[in-house]
């Protein structure tokens, strides 16, 4: 039970270094800003209280330096954190899938200063002053000078970074043995390389074929290419989910196992002898892949029939 007068004694914006006060991001809608809002209560003697489990807490927003509205429209905030960098560093790539927290409170219960974090994305370059606000038996507190609390922090989004065709590369990088003399089961890795380094791929998307976070997609078949040029009958292609260490591809001949590379997208390749058991599909596929910030690209894969391969267009 909480004493009924009660007042905000501390209500301060910040990011995880309160010496910074200003941060960029990239205005793609995916690529979060982690926003701290600190809060601690005041009682009738005026000590310092945790307010936590206190309805008040439950209004708590971030808003408008300028304006006190909550932030809408280009400016949007989460609860929960996305697999994207959070910092114009970038970051390494992450090799399992978020587990989504209980809550944005990331302090105990028996702390005085109650700490929440929040994640802001933005869909449009500009720059936006952010403050916070919540309401305590009917009274709004506001950090944005307006009733004597002044703390802010600046988000400023630009314009995301397009990386042309010839930064992004298809190449052959494993061969798995297989149980029968006349197949054979190859990796692809899409990868992108920028600004010297490698850019993180963190996600695909596409039209033709739907995401499996377990196995493998289809997305190709060659039919009899033997028809097309001298080599292996036919060929299927295949698309990988994003996380594990390891893929599992569902063959004709059974599952096949390849390991895999954290920031890449694996292309897999069933090569064999044998009559083909599925109908053609020749179709390029057509993806968007999503960079380490959250950033979307377009990329073909063109199947290479008279070579049994790809390539990217």
């Amino acid at each position: 039970m909480f004493e009924e007068s009660l007042s905000i004694q501390r209500l301060e914006v910040k990011f995880y270094s309160s010496a910074v006060r200003h941060k960029t991001l990239y205005a793609n809608g995916r690529m979060q800003v982690r926003v701290l809002v600190l809060v601690a209560g005041e009682n009738s003697q005026a000590e310092e209280v945790s307010l936590h489990g206190h309805p008040a807490l439950e209004t708590l927003k971030l808003i408008s330096y300028d304006t006190s509205a909550p932030l809408s429209g280009d400016w949007h905030v989460d609860l929960q954190e996305n697999r994207y960098a959070h910092d114009m560093a970038g970051g390494a790539p992450r090799v399992t899938p978020l587990v989504p927290a209980a809550s944005n409170r990331i302090s105990a219960p028996e702390d005085s200063v109650q700490v929440f974090e929040f994640w802001v994305t933005c869909s449009r370059p500009g720059a936006l002053q952010i403050a916070a606000e919540l309401t305590l038996d009917g009274k709004k507190y506001r950090s944005n000078g307006r009733n004597g609390y002044d703390s802010s922090v600046t988000l400023e989004a630009i314009a995301p970074k397009r990386y042309p065709r010839t930064s992004f590369s298809l190449k052959k990088n494993r061969v798995r043995a297989t149980p029968s003399l006349f197949e054979k089961f190859e990796q692809y890795s899409l990868a992108l390389y920028a600004e010297g380094r490698q850019i993180n791929l963190l996600d695909w998307s596409s039209l033709q074929v739907k995401y499996d976070a377990d196995y493998a997609v289809e997305f190709f078949s060659s039919g009899n290419a033997i028809n097309v040029s001298v080599g292996p009958r036919s060929y299927t292609g295949y698309i990988a989910p994003i996380y594990g260490a390891q893929v599992v591809t569902r063959t004709p001949t059974g599952l096949r196992t390849m390991e895999q590379d954290p920031g890449i997208i694996s292309i897999l390749s069933h090569v064999t002898e044998e009559h083909p058991r599925k109908p053609e599909n020749k179709e390029t596929l057509e993806l968007l892949v999503l960079d380490e910030y959250g950033t979307a690209h377009s990329v073909r894969i063109n199947p290479d029939i008279a070579n049994r391969s790809y390539s990217l267009g």
